[in-house]
């Protein structure tokens, strides 16, 4: 299960950035419009993935995990933002490389438990005993 969740986030993160370089250099829309169109997209990939393959998690309410999957993203990028600018901060960084430390372990300290254990979480699970 943890592995097929990487691979649905690593297949959501290239959509992602592909949606953004199409929509910036190929359709010449604006660099900000760009740049939000591809979480979106992104995000709407892994969801799908991680409901249907990677937690298999079809049998629960699509609005429930609608809605906890989008707090967990509002979540995730408030951690993602706060972790890169402590770390541009204080140490010699640059923000690329501070994004991928910081995004590695948002990833595995905050979105996979959450998503595993909260929006997909199985029936009888440890959460709702």
């Amino acid at each position: 299960m943890f592995y097929r969740a990487q691979t649905s986030a690593v297949l959501a993160t290239a959509t992602d950035f592909l949606i953004m370089v199409f929509c910036y250099q190929i359709l010449a829309l604006p660099l900000g419009f760009a740049v939000a169109c591809g979480p979106v997209v992104g995000g709407i990939v892994n969801f799908s993935l991680n409901r249907y393959w990677s937690f298999r998690a079809s049998h629960d309410r699509l609005a429930w995990q609608l809605v906890s999957y989008m707090t967990v993203c509002l979540v995730s990028a408030v951690a993602n933002s706060v972790g890169v600018l402590l770390l541009v901060a204080h140490t010699t960084l640059s923000y690329f490389p501070a994004r991928v430390v910081v995004a590695l372990l948002i990833a595995l300290a905050i979105n996979y438990p959450l998503h595993r254990f909260v929006v997909f979480a199985v029936k009888g699970s440890v959460l709702e005993k």
